[in-house]
């Protein structure tokens, strides 16, 4: 938002003030910590906004006035958690996510994207939880999962379609059939089941999700050839 100002002629002009910007940045972070740090003490259910408010020692109103409601808030904790900052850069547009997309080799693509996911979950696996939880309570929340499962849906379709378009997908896997599968293998719900259900680690999950993308998207006769030839 910007500040009216007086002009020397009279008409008031609108300007965008970095240190309001860096200020109300460093609110929002000091209350996506504080959420973070209640919603897991506490769960979705028992967090209140004015919990989280006490936590970051801000006025409850402006908590309100920054995220509208919890689900408002739960909804960016979840934005920043899965990239880590404040930027507006979907996930598939991140250089750390780049190589998925257009990395020379099938099995450097899939590498890249199982590490891409397993950061994804390193920062925002706890979030997950807690939004499966509200989503659970509330309509709104509900919504909000949902609204990920679709985004996470064109993600998978965008990294099939690139292996597609280099020639690099099986030739017996339908791209919709590849794109349901990297969905479901890229899931919170898969991640958090094999970490809280089978105690496995991130390095665990990063090593099976590897395997589990090369296994249903990379033609097995290509790979037998190519282990071959470096042999």
């Amino acid at each position: 938002m910007g500040d009216d100002v007086k002009g020397p002629d009279g008409p008031s002009r609108t300007y965008d003030s970095p240190v309001r910007r860096a200020r109300a940045q460093q609110t929002e972070r000091r209350v996506l910590a504080a959420a973070n740090e209640t919603f897991a003490a506490l769960g979705y259910l028992g967090t209140s906004m004015a919990a989280i408010a006490e936590r970051a020692g801000i006025d409850p109103r402006t908590v309100y006035k920054i995220f509208g409601s919890k689900v408002g808030l739960l909804s960016r904790l979840v934005d920043v958690a899965m990239v880590g900052d404040q930027e507006a850069i979907p996930v598939m547009e991140r250089p750390w996510a780049m190589a998925a997309l257009d990395a020379p080799t099938a099995a450097e693509r899939t590498s890249a994207f199982a590490l891409a996911i397993r950061s994804v979950m390193e920062r925002a696996g706890a979030v997950f939880r807690t939004a499966a939880q509200a989503a659970m309570a509330e309509p709104e929340a509900a919504a909000l999962w949902e609204l990920g499962r679709r985004k996470r849906q064109q993600d998978a379709a965008s990294f099939v379609a690139a292996l597609e378009d280099a020639s690099m997908l099986r030739v017996d896997r339908t791209p919709m059939q590849a794109a349901a599968t990297v969905w479901l293998l890229t899931s919170p719900e898969t991640y958090l089941q094999l970490t809280d259900g089978l105690g496995w680690s991130l390095d665990d999950y990063e090593r099976w999700l590897e395997q589990s993308l090369v296994d249903a998207l990379l033609d097995p006769h290509r790979r037998r050839r190519r282990k071959m030839s470096m042999g």
